[in-house]
């Protein structure tokens, strides 16, 4: 267990307490774990996710119940919580869309009310707050990453923030069990931080993606953040489980300096873009007053989603396509995780709908035009 005041006074409080992990999908099932969800337990999410926030949920032998979202801003709410809290509910996974708390206090004096564990899910989330509270110190605990897109990159990793003292004693002896990643894992994510930017050359972005699509999903190497066995079933791969390595936690202590910095960039970014789309008339995502939108991605609705995303390969221009199923990147049969179509109506229409905008390298007016202009 680390000394918070002692490593980052500058974001978290000192009354919890931090652990580091390979991927933040195993922070999430380690926190699960230490509040010791399992068979016949229920976790409700967002139906609006990553596939491998189902799958921790999953195999610990618990059941996820999927929330619709609100259409303003994709996240959970008090209606659409409500009605699924059963005898069996055990947890409510509270995510930070794009950057984006949920609104938290009702959440949490609905899991009062019901006895129930919020967990905030902060892999959008780091940098950003709700009432003026860091996003990830609200709730009972809390899940970070640290994967190559985020504000603060470790390549991968995970971080938990755990303000339950029981839960955190659990995890401190849960921990103990969990092994470091081995050196040729090491090595490897060593060497994909060298190459990561070329990533983000506008040439080389959709050949790479593709490539690491095929790599993941056909042959289950860990080239990004997930191995093909993560998309493809609801089993647990073996050495899903480990810590974070002694070089991505000098990563992300040399990182945190700059972390307002990084954030106050984004939201710059975000600034350009909502100039741009409030004069062609599109809608801007919503900033409700109760948060600081962290803006790690920039969302943005159109009619003709995969007409803009072909034209965003045509001109090497990066763009996301978060969130391509309620259950991303799976994009058919949902049903091993527990999914049925029609489940979450308006997180299916953003799915359909929705596009996102890098933030950390905005795109130029030439570039915008070329998407959204008629």
């Amino acid at each position: 267990m680390h000394s918070i005041s002692t490593m980052i006074p500058e974001y978290f409080p000192d009354q919890g307490h931090l652990f580091y992990f390979w991927k933040g999908r195993v922070a999430l099932y380690t926190i699960l774990n230490a509040f010791h969800i399992g068979p016949g337990d229920e976790v409700i999410l967002p139906g609006f996710t990553c596939v491998v926030v189902a799958n921790a949920i999953l195999y610990l032998g618990a059941t996820p119940v999927y929330a619709d979202i609100e259409p303003e801003t994709y996240n959970l709410s008090v209606r659409t919580i409500e009605p699924l809290i059963t005898s069996r509910t055990r947890v409510i996974l509270a995510q930070n869309t794009f950057g984006l708390s949920a609104d938290l206090d009702p959440i949490l004096a609905l899991a009062n009310h019901h006895g129930l564990v919020v967990v905030e899910d902060c892999a959008h989330g780091l940098g950003g707050s709700y009432k003026n509270r860091p996003n990830g110190t609200v709730a009972h605990a809390a899940f970070f990453s640290t994967q190559w897109s985020k504000p603060i990159s470790t390549g991968l990793g995970g971080i938990a923030y755990i303000q339950d003292e029981a839960c955190a004693e659990q995890i401190e002896h849960l921990i103990r069990m969990i092994p470091p990643p081995t050196f040729p894992q090491q090595l490897m994510l060593s060497a994909q931080r060298i190459l990561r930017p070329f990533a983000d050359h506008p040439l080389l972005h959709y050949a790479l993606i593709r490539c690491y699509r095929v790599l993941t999903q056909k042959f289950g190497f860990p080239v990004g953040s997930s191995t093909g066995q993560e998309l493809t079933s609801i089993k647990k791969p073996p050495g899903y489980l480990k810590r974070m390595g002694r070089a991505q936690l000098r990563l992300w202590q040399r990182s945190l300096v700059p972390l307002a910095k990084i954030v106050k960039q984004r939201q710059q970014a975000a600034a350009i873009y909502d100039a741009y789309f409030d004069a062609i008339g599109l809608a801007l995502p919503r900033r409700p007053a109760y948060a600081d939108h962290a803006m790690l991605r920039y969302p943005i609705r159109v009619a003709n989603k995969p007409e803009i995303l072909t034209k965003a390969q045509h001109f090497h221009i990066p763009l996301g396509d978060w969130f391509v199923s309620p259950l991303h990147p799976v994009g058919s049969d949902l049903q091993p995780w527990r999914y049925q179509q029609g489940q979450c109506p308006i997180a299916e229409r953003a799915c359909r709908e929705v596009v996102n905008l890098f933030t950390d390298s905005p795109l130029s007016r030439r570039q915008l035009d070329r998407l959204f202009s008629k």
